[in-house]
């Protein structure tokens, strides 16, 4: 498993896990021409931004080569109600500004919860991989991470899963992929192989659902969208 020390561990975990997977795809690309369109792949990540690992997500997705696809629950304006003023509603701020692309989502703020969920049933619409960064608890309620990571798994999207382990002090990744779990021996991390089998699978298994539904239309995809 990937470990390391919480204290200014996750960022340079969560950064190999956005490399990882760009770098698997890139390989994907060159070696699966059978599925898989020779245009440039475009990686993107779709995250709302909150406060803490969706904004370390952002900025390590960003300096991988990843386009931003914000997901708003509510109108930017309605949004920056969930920040602090201060220090957190700035960081929001520059993290909004820096997105390739806004979308805010219909939600209404007498209903928070049912604009987060529609916010997490949005990024696995629109994703290959869910990259989650979660303790691995159940979750406080409908559109949390864990409700999503659950969503995700019933939906067949795959989730890499960050975990952070309050116990230990320490961050482990392994790979969830329906009721199954990947994890490395203990002392060992995921290996490039797993990043390449993971989207390859998965890439494969959604090729030939769009060739069952629309037969003849010869449909490519050719790049992972982690969300």
């Amino acid at each position: 498993m990937l470990a390391c020390r919480m204290n200014g561990g996750l960022e340079g975990i969560v950064d190999a896990v956005f490399r990882e997977l760009r770098d698997a795809t890139l390989r994907l690309q060159q070696s699966e021409v059978c599925f898989c369109s020779q245009t440039p792949a475009e990686l993107r990540l779709h995250t709302p931004l909150a406060s803490g690992a969706d904004q370390v997500a952002a900025k390590s997705a960003r300096s991988n080569g990843y386009q931003i696809h914000a997901l708003l629950p509510f109108s930017a304006e309605d949004y920056r109600q969930d920040f602090e003023i201060g220090d957190e509603l700035d960081e929001f701020e520059l993290a909004l500004d820096a997105a390739d692309a806004v979308i805010a989502l219909p939600g209404e703020r007498s209903a928070p919860e049912d604009a987060y969920v529609v916010v997490g049933k949005k990024m696995i619409e629109e994703a290959d991989v869910i990259v989650a960064i979660w303790d691995g608890l159940e979750g406080r309620g409908p559109g949390g991470t864990a409700h999503v990571v659950e969503l995700a798994r019933a939906s067949a999207v795959p989730v890499i899963h960050i975990n952070l382990d309050w116990s230990s002090d320490r961050i482990r990744t392994r790979m969830l992929v329906g009721d199954d779990a990947i994890e490395p021996e203990a002392g060992s991390q995921l290996t490039s192989d797993s990043y390449f089998r993971l989207l390859r699978d998965t890439l494969q298994a959604s090729a030939a659902s769009i060739a069952t539904a629309s037969p003849g239309t010869g449909r490519k995809r050719g790049s992972a969208s982690p969300a």
